[in-house]
């Protein structure tokens, strides 16, 4: 009978082993590498016979901790090695929201999640396209309200910031925007002296984090992203994942002429968030 395989803390060079085989794109590898350096309680990998065949990322913010990464190589799942490496990976995490973004492809992903009660509750569309010409853009931005742009400081702005967080994303991330802040452009909105909102733009061409106080704000804070992007970035091609229940953004993209690339799920054991006023940022960092 063969052994079980063997759950360890990995190395530097089993989390570069994996982010090489999980992510063509240098951007997907470095955020892997990243998110796996400061993981809370350490990254947790399963090998057999010394080779690595499964790992676990968790990622902690204030009051959730969501899973970047849960993968087995096909040929060991449906032994509960996922569920191994993940009690491991989150002895510290206490009584949190657990949550995670699930391609609906992976069935095997979909029932550990669904086994262990944590729901799917929402599908979140990779958006993508060319930046739409300055005359759709000012198509969108010519909305009833006006607002005042400034850089987003994430220690200045930081009780502001996690005040709307926690409405609308449904905990607070202080860390993670010092990270978005560090690799990415953030600004925040203002409208009579109120934090109207916050976006991220990155010089890959993707949008998110993107928050909203209101749904009436969304499509022109979209404007402004992508305007931002194509300016200061010098992209010409735009990428987002917006939640399904976001219709004033999914509707503004596909009249701009973007397109759904693929879906996913995003799965919670906590109350149903509404994420109508949310763009997210990467699958591994929703």
């Amino acid at each position: 009978m063969a052994e079980a395989p063997l759950i360890v803390q990995a190395t530097a060079d089993d989390v570069a082993y994996f982010a090489r085989r999980r992510w063509r794109d240098e951007h997907g590898r470095k955020l892997y590498v990243d998110l796996a350096h400061v993981a809370p309680n350490g990254v947790f990998v399963a090998k057999d016979e010394g080779t690595p065949i499964g790992i676990a990322i968790p990622h902690a913010l204030e009051d959730e901790w969501f899973l970047s990464e849960i993968y087995v190589e096909p040929s060991f799942q449906k032994r509960g090695v996922g569920w191994q490496m993940l009690t491991e990976a989150a002895k510290e995490a206490g009584d949190v929201t657990r949550s995670g973004l699930l391609e609906v492809d992976e069935l095997g992903g979909i029932a550990f999640f669904l086994r262990r009660g944590v729901s799917l509750q929402t599908p979140i569309a990779e958006v993508s396209g060319a930046i739409p010409h300055e005359n759709e853009l000012g198509r969108m931005a010519a909305g009833e309200y006006r607002f005042i742009t400034e850089s987003l400081e994430p220690v200045g702005h930081r009780a502001a910031l996690g005040q709307l967080d926690r409405e609308v994303r449904g905990t607070a991330r202080p860390l993670d925007h010092l990270y978005f802040s560090e690799h990415g452009r953030g600004f925040i909105f203002r409208r009579d002296e109120e934090l109207a909102g916050y976006a991220y733009v990155w010089p890959s061409g993707r949008i998110g984090p993107l928050v909203a106080a209101s749904q009436t704000y969304l499509v022109q804070f979209l404007a402004f992203s992508l305007a931002t992007l194509r300016q200061t970035c010098g992209a010409s091609w735009c990428t987002a994942l917006v939640p399904g229940t976001n219709i004033r953004i999914m509707r503004a993209a596909m009249r701009a002429g973007l397109n759904i690339d693929g879906v996913r799920l995003f799965a919670s054991d906590g109350g149903t968030l509404d994420l109508s006023r949310y763009v997210g940022f990467h699958s591994l960092l929703f």
